[in-house]
């Protein structure tokens, strides 16, 4: 992200260039490791980092929950519909 001041005012201009999703990336694999490395000190089960990374993952990106919610519905409603528990319209 870039500030670039203006007077009293600073605007904020984000910068979707390849250089800062590189350095964004960069920066997210540290997060990522410091993260696994805690994980192993404190001796955690593998399942339960992963579900935490994964938790962690869909509060930070709303649309994927959404998305996952939909597909998991519509698996769901096809499967009453095979069963003839549903209705087909």
């Amino acid at each position: 992200m870039k500030v670039k001041k203006q007077g009293a005012e600073a605007a904020v201009t984000l910068d979707f260039s390849n250089s800062a999703r590189d350095v964004t990336v960069a920066a997210a694999d540290r997060a990522m490791q410091r993260a696994a490395e805690c994980a192993v000190r404190l001796d955690f089960d593998l399942h339960v980092f992963m579900q935490a990374a994964h938790c962690a993952y869909m509060q930070a990106n709303p649309a994927a929950r959404e998305h996952l919610e939909a597909i998991h519905l519509q698996e769901h409603v096809d499967y009453l519909r095979r069963r003839g528990a549903l209705a087909t319209a």
